[in-house]
């Protein structure tokens, strides 16, 4: 994937100095689709609820039971019932493990069911965007976003929803078992509830802000690693080790202090719970008390309110802790809502099948999304169907920007271009894109065998020897062949176990196969060594042949034999004509001959 480095947030290197990420407005509606998110595991989960119930009810009657032990074996001196007590504590220990066991694994599984379906909405939506929105963020950005924001989304049902499921059942069994033996004991401790309450909400509202900015962070961490990679040979070469290191050491200790936030509200929620907790147990243990030395509470009844009190905040704990916890998973469910509210491509339009006239751009100028700086300006060309169209001038001066309209890649800000007399626009995107074929400098091929990259989607539809046929025009098919498993052979990242002009020679069979009415060739040659881009330039040649063809910034051999040809610079069009009409008008195309010419670089 191309990515631009738009961060706002990134630091220059070392610096001390550092803007933070800001934090997106609570979405009102993030509830509901939060809920939407859940609904298609509801079965499992209430089978969980099922289970969870059971556990509730098991750990009342082991709060229930403490009485009749107290008092019929221990008061009482009835020690024939010594015995069946560890029995009856074996039992309900065991089915209150297998029913948590049944839980915690139905609860788990669903949270790992949404991960998967998630991420697989995710990545249908991210290479349905538009280009434009692809080019506002970066490949780190999209990569945190899919694997570690989605991710973290499995707290919902796995942690979050679980312990509500189990924890709450269960401390209103206990609280009923402790209303019943003693009303008044047990209201005692209720009167702290509401601080437990209060204080959880407050704190876990700044756990839901601080997870968003840490999210953000481990985003530009992962963009940082994704860059060093993808440039590996660039950092070798100027010695940016260091620098590079220092960007990563800066920005990994940044992320570590707002965890660290995280982690000081996520635990300071626990510490209001327990000590909130010791007061009331403090209480009962005072108040009680003394009502079994005043005689007017059994030693049975006040240790079986006592049992549920103390068992019941355990779970209070708990419910603290994952209440903060769904407030960080909300957090970051904001975040991968931002990016799912992203429009998808617009595909629907009007059917389109081959290119019979022209395609021609009508006062078409264009800013690229959130600048003002037009790249290009009141654009008139007309490429007539056919022809060999060849557009070269200084780099930066808007060439591969003025392609880049035409499969729509962006829309111009203002004119319009028409394909045999209709606005792209009205096109439908897939049809318009299964006319055109794209060879770049920049080759991309992916983790596949080297068939299926040939193949580009046209697998199932094409055959072998349709492979191999591109292949032999774009004189790849002898290296291929070579290779120990031949087309099969699986292609490392981004194809580099090849070499530069095996990639090359690969994209252009992938071009050749695709058979498209509009071929565009920006530096298609521009890897190949002088036999074999002499050997490619003929297949090419054959190729365009009554092919309509756009050629960018070629080498001249390609240039010297085009219908017509367009000089741009600084995003106009400043002189056109023929070859010969160019040399003998065009300062700016005079110099760009020489410089090839003279062997110091290709026309630019």
């Amino acid at each position: 994937m191309k990515t631009f480095d738009n961060n706002p947030n990134k630091p220059e290197p070392c610096s001390n100095s550092r803007q933070k990420p800001a934090s997106d407005p609570v979405n009102p509606t993030l509830c509901q689709r939060l809920i939407s998110l859940i609904r298609p595991y509801v079965p499992r989960v209430l089978l969980a609820t099922v289970f969870s119930l059971f556990v509730s009810g098991l750990n009342g009657a082991i709060a229930w039971l403490v009485k009749p032990a107290m008092d019929k074996i221990f008061v009482q001196g009835n020690y024939k019932y010594i015995y069946l007590l560890p029995l009856g504590i074996i039992v309900l220990y065991i089915l209150r493990g297998a029913c948590s066991f049944l839980q915690s694994y139905l609860m788990r599984t669903a949270g790992m069911k949404l991960v998967r379906d998630l991420r697989d909405r995710f990545f249908s939506h991210l290479i349905r965007l538009p280009v434009s929105v692809i080019s506002r963020s970066t490949s780190g950005d999209m990569l945190s976003r899919l694997m570690n924001d989605v991710g973290a989304l499995s707290n919902i049902l796995s942690q979050s929803l679980r312990e509500f499921l189990l924890q709450i059942p269960t401390v209103i069994v206990l609280l009923g078992v402790a209303l019943y033996r003693r009303w008044d004991l047990a209201l005692l401790s209720f009167t702290l509830l509401p601080f437990i309450a209060l204080g959880t909400r407050f704190l876990s509202r700044l756990v839901r802000i601080r997870r968003k900015k840490v999210q953000e962070y481990l985003s530009i961490l992962t963009h940082r690693v994704s860059e060093v990679l993808q440039g590996f040979r660039v950092v070798k070469i100027f010695g940016m080790e260091k620098v590079k290191d220092c960007q990563f050491v800066k920005e990994n200790q940044t992320t570590y202090r707002q965890m660290s936030k995280v982690i000081r509200l996520r635990e300071g929620t626990k510490f209001l719970v327990e000590a909130l907790s010791g007061l009331a147990v403090a209480a009962i243990l005072g108040y009680g008390g003394s009502l079994v030395a005043d005689g007017e509470m059994t030693p049975g009844d006040f240790f079986s309110v006592l049992t549920a009190i103390v068992m019941a905040f355990a779970p209070l704990k708990k419910l603290g802790g994952s209440f903060a916890q769904l407030q960080e998973t909300l957090g970051i469910f904001e975040r991968i809502g931002h990016f799912l509210d992203q429009g998808k491509e617009e595909s629907q339009g009007q059917r389109l099948e081959g290119l019979h006239k022209e395609i021609r751009y009508k006062k078409v100028s264009f800013s690229y999304p959130g600048t003002d700086t037009q790249v290009l300006r009141e654009i008139d060309i007309t490429i007539s169907a056919g022809k060999i169209f060849a557009i070269v001038g200084p780099s930066g001066a808007g060439k591969s920007t003025l392609v880049d309209l035409i499969p729509r890649f962006y829309n111009p800000s203002s004119g319009a271009i028409l394909w045999d007399g209709t606005d792209l626009q009205k096109i439908s995107l897939a049809d318009l894109r299964h006319q055109m074929a794209i060879v770049t400098q920049d080759v991309v091929l992916f983790s596949d065998t080297i068939y299926e990259n040939i193949a580009a989607g046209l697998s199932g539809k094409t055959t072998l020897e349709d492979v191999k046929k591109a292949a032999k025009i774009a004189h790849a098919h002898d290296f291929i062949a070579a290779l120990p498993q031949g087309y099969d052979t699986i292609l490392e990242e981004r194809g580099l176990n090849l070499s530069g002009g095996q990639r090359q020679r690969i994209a252009l069979a992938r071009a050749v196969l695709r058979n498209p009415p509009l071929l565009i060739l920006d530096e298609a040659t521009s890897a190949l060594d002088s036999v074999s881009e002499k050997a490619v330039q003929k297949a090419l040649e054959e190729v365009m042949k009554d092919r309509t063809t756009i050629v960018i910034a070629h080498r001249l051999s390609t240039i010297i034999h085009a219908d017509h040809v367009i000089v741009i610079d600084q995003g106009r069009i400043i002189d056109r004509g023929t070859h010969e009409e160019l040399m003998e008008n065009s300062a700016l195309y005079q110099e760009l001959y020489k410089t090839w010419a003279d062997g110091s670089e290709k026309i630019c």
